[in-house]
């Protein structure tokens, strides 16, 4: 079942979940007329706050870190780190230099600093402080995971529009060990992985197609049917996937898949944007009329809607080159404004 967050609150629409750990959820709500600001709901404390001055505050990623929880996103044209202590409510946030971070564990945070081009970023979230590695290209990363040794990150590099999918292992402390770089001749990037697992999509002729990568052995597998395919989720076995398609009249819905059999759900635009194995909750955002508005699929499940013609891709990757730059970035701690807000869950159906 489709449930609608409704806040409580006069002009907050197009709200939209990315993240999830336990109880808390982040992502963002705009104010009609004054811009998006990042939102963070506690479950547990049935609060919803409000971050920021409306300068485009969004939060994309959340991690449970002993009595804290620490998101990653970005205030305007800078990346934002912030610290929730859900025992006192306490939110500290720190602002970077221009960029954006896009996903977080309990030591790093990754995403791209915004320079002439986009260098990879790599936060240490205890020291605040940051360093960048430059490619020949626009580079940034958009999901890291442990790995047991240390740590793969995964993003795209290159031009715009003609982007590859890349691969970075590195030691226990993100010291760069390999990168590889896809190298495919149209534009195709990976958005999330989980250590064994890298998701994303592919371009083949103007189609995208949803695109796995085994990352031992760098297996790789595209999903293929009619219409447009971007998976933003892997399971840990490989065989459940989160994300977005065409529909009907190519209208992208809230995408399923297990096992090679997927299910689009949704009225209107719709899209995942995280899912959560622990609780089987799926959360996004979904269009209704005019409006946008955060959804959480509980205990969601593949129904029977189409299957996927697999094929195993044999990528030839290339050797993608990083040069440190020199020094580090300070993120800074900013008081920014701090609301809270009621909230209910409602059923999207039931809504006007």
């Amino acid at each position: 079942m489709f449930e609608c967050l409704l806040l409580q609150a006069e002009g907050l629409f197009n709200s939209a979940i990315f993240a999830s750990d336990g109880h808390v959820l982040t992502g963002r709500v705009f104010s009609e007329g004054e811009g998006y600001q990042a939102l963070l709901l506690d479950e547990r404390r049935r609060i919803a706050f409000l971050i920021g001055d409306k300068r485009d505050e969004s939060l994309y990623s959340v991690k449970k870190c002993g009595g804290n929880y620490v998101a990653a996103g970005h205030s305007g044209e800078r990346s934002l780190l912030l610290i929730y202590n859900s025992t006192s409510g306490v939110i500290s946030s720190f602002l970077g230099p221009e960029g954006i971070l896009w996903q977080v564990s309990c030591e790093y945070a990754v995403g791209g600093l915004r320079e002439n081009l986009w260098r990879l970023f790599i936060v240490e979230v205890a020291k605040r402080r940051g360093r960048a590695y430059s490619a020949d290209n626009n580079i940034y990363a958009y999901s890291l995971a442990g790995t047991g040794g240390g740590y793969v990150v995964v993003g795209r590099v290159g031009e715009e529009g003609k982007y590859d999918g890349f691969i970075l292992w590195t030691d226990p402390y993100m010291k760069p060990l390999k990168a590889i770089r896809s190298g495919w001749k149209e534009n195709d990037y990976l958005r999330y992985t989980n250590g064994r697992w890298a998701a994303g999509r592919m371009e083949i002729g103007g189609d995208s197609e949803g695109f796995l990568v085994k990352l031992a052995g760098l297996e790789s597998i595209l999903y293929k049917r009619p219409g447009f395919d971007y998976f933003r989720f892997v399971s840990s076995d490989g065989l459940f996937i989160a994300g977005e398609g065409d529909g009907q009249n190519q209208v992208r819905k809230a995408l399923l898949v297990h096992n090679r059999h997927g299910s689009l759900l949704g009225e209107g635009f719709s899209a995942v944007r995280f899912y959560d194995e622990r609780s089987m909750n799926a959360y996004g955002y979904v269009y209704k009329e005019w409006r946008a508005y955060a959804f959480r699929l509980r205990h969601s499940h593949v129904e029977s809607g189409f299957n996927y013609l697999t094929e195993h891709k044999p990528l030839k990757w290339k050797s993608l080159k990083l040069s440190a730059k020199r020094g580090s970035l300070e993120l800074r701690e900013q008081n920014f404004p701090v609301s809270e807000v009621a909230y209910t869950w409602e059923e999207c159906g039931k809504l006007p």
